[in-house]
Formats: structure tokens, sequence, C-alpha cells
């Protein structure tokens, strides 16, 4: 399997303050053992696309069972033959 990268940003629609949320599902990110980078409007993750998805479906759920009424999950995927890595996507740009 090669290797896609996946941005995701999730949304958990609540009155107040997000972050306890946001920690919630980047919990599940790092369970899954995907290297992962946090941005400030999304979160960046690497890995087979089999276990990026799982990874992104566990955080939105953990956003929901953290007691979320509603949480709005975007996902934007990058794959091209032979695989991508975090390193060779931002190289020069670091």
């Amino acid at each position: 399997m090669t290797t896609v990268l996946a941005e995701f940003s999730i949304t958990p629609v609540v009155e107040g303050e997000m972050k306890p949320f946001i920690d919630a599902a980047l919990e599940e990110v790092r369970k899954a053992g995907l290297k992962f980078e946090v941005n400030p409007v999304s979160t960046t993750v690497e890995g087979e696309i089999d276990q990026v998805m799982e990874a992104i479906k566990r955080a939105h759920e953990a956003a929901l069972h953290k007691g979320a009424h509603r949480v709005v999950t975007e996902i934007r995927i990058d794959e091209k033959q032979g695989g991508l890595t975090m390193e060779e996507e931002l190289e020069g740009y670091r």
C-alpha cells in the first residue's frame, strides 16, 4: 500500500471552548500511531489510506462522545503512485 497525506478539520458545534473536543479527537490520532502534524486550522496525517480514514473516523466520533451536539469533519486526501510523505511535500519550505 502507498502512503497518503490527509488533511482534516473537526469542528464541534458547541457553546464555549472547542479545545477539549479537539484534544479528544487528536488523542485518537495519537492512539492510531500515525505520523501527524497539528496546524492552526487543521491536522495533517500520514499513513496507509485505510489506517488514515479509520483514525479520522475515530477522531470524529471522539468529539461526539465528548459531548458535542454536532460535529462537522472536512477531509482532503492527497495520494500519488509510489506514496508521499510530509517531509517530501515540505522540502524547501522548512
